[in-house]
């Protein structure tokens, strides 16, 4: 399978969102801030500076506002909390909102928030209160239908498989096979799951060559899902901007480093004793198995307000039978004819077609790094490097009795 690319270069010039890739047309990455400003009045007010901190990382961006007092700063890192205020301290009406806290801001959306000024030359003190009945919206500026996954929500949604599909599962819009060999199969709108495309930081993961049936290149998922600030998933969009898809986008942006020093450490366990292996009394055919998963993320400042730094590691290892039933569970089928079968072949034609009832080791690992640089309040620059190296086996006949012979691996080495 043909790499991508080895680096992803995402760059923000003049407050617009730019991606560097060899994909036809990368999603967006970034969010955008909407204030309009008025005065006393309700007027809206123009020239206006406004000032806004993404507290995180202590960048600041300044804006004015146009002829029609509003302003829209674009290409603003994903997540939060944001501050927006005023520039001026001495524009500002008392008891009048002239600043807002706490902002998130998800991906591929807009939040607009209202600020109150007074007009240039104006006493502030000789206005009189004003009481302001309504509230900031969240305006999502969408060319179709879709949903978006905060990190919040990714977080609290449990996965036992660690896959991002497990979020995407909770839309009713969109379907999760589990039942899909090689899958699980995601069909958005509807659509043939061959038929989406995923984009992580901008950068297009699809399998272009048709081995994989789940919701990227790679038979697990090529990120960890500790790793992801936010997914945004498009439906069929008719913006030209979106393109190479017929489903859905499913737009994923990795986490980021801050001035405060983060990370974490986890692991997860797992065998047949610790799963149930029958059902109504039906044999579930689950064999011995025992599953491991081991990682940690850590990000933080190089360079404080300026350069920043993210990292995550992940391993994951598996051994169980390389069977996905038992010979119990296969009608008109014994161990007896198996053997017979092994034999025939082994005697007659010389060849060793392998055992029924074997075991396997599947394993993955994950990296991920990336770099934020602020290079300054127009320009943004985000570098990230991603690997993904996994081994897979694989029974496509699970109601037969396959030998070992015709199971067979799939060795991946995914990097971007």
């Amino acid at each position: 399978m043909k790499a991508i690319r080895r680096l992803a270069l995402l760059a923000t010039v003049a407050s617009t969102a730019l991606a560097i890739s060899t994909a036809a047309n990368a999603q967006s990455t970034s969010s955008a801030l909407r204030v309009r400003v008025l005065d006393s009045t309700g007027t809206d007010l123009s020239g206006v500076a406004v000032t806004i901190l993404h507290v995180p990382t202590g960048r600041t961006f300044e804006r004015s506002t146009n002829s029609a007092g509003v302003l829209t700063a674009k290409g603003l890192p994903v997540g939060g909390p944001y501050i927006v205020r005023l520039s001026n301290d001495g524009r500002a009406i008392p008891n009048t909102p002239n600043i807002v806290n706490d902002i998130q801001l998800g991906l591929g959306e807009t939040e607009s928030v209202v600020l109150y000024a007074a007009r240039e030359g104006a006493d502030v003190t000789t206005f009189e209160e004003i009481v302001v009945t309504s509230e900031r919206v969240l305006t999502a500026l969408r060319t179709g239908a879709g949903r978006d996954f905060g990190q919040a929500t990714i977080e609290g949604i449990p996965s036992v498989s660690r896959d991002f599909v497990s979020t995407l599962a909770t839309d009713s819009k969109i379907l999760v096979d589990n039942s899909v060999p090689r899958g699980p199969a995601v069909s958005i709108a509807g659509q043939n799951f061959r038929f989406n495309s995923v984009t992580i930081d901008g950068v297009a993961q699809n399998d272009n060559f048709g081995l994989s049936l789940n919701a990227s290149a790679t038979q697990r998922a090529p990120i960890s899902i500790d790793a992801i600030a936010a997914i945004n998933v498009n439906v069929a969009p008719f913006d030209v901007t979106y393109g190479n898809f017929l489903g859905g986008n499913i737009n994923i942006v990795t986490k980021s480093g801050t001035n405060e020093f983060h990370g974490s450490v986890y692991g997860f366990y797992t065998n047949d004793g610790l799963t149930g292996n029958t059902s109504q009394g039906e044999d579930l055919a689950i064999g011995d198995f025992n599953e491991k998963t081991f990682g940690a993320t850590f990000g933080g400042p190089i360079i404080e307000d300026k350069l920043f730094f993210f990292a995550n590691y992940e391993n994951f290892k598996t051994r169980l039978p390389s069977n996905t039933n038992s010979i119990a569970n296969i009608d008109g089928v014994t161990q007896a004819d198996v053997d017979r079968a092994v034999g025939i072949f082994r005697d007659v034609y010389g060849f060793d077609a392998g055992q029924f009832a074997t075991t396997d080791t599947d394993r993955d690992e994950k990296i991920l790094l990336k770099l934020d640089w602020n290079i300054n309040d127009n320009h943004r620059a985000s570098a990230t490097y991603q690997r993904a190296d996994g081994d897979v086996i694989f029974d496509d006949f699970p109601e037969t009795a396959v030998l070992n012979s015709n199971r067979y691996n799939i060795n991946e080495l995914h990097r971007n």
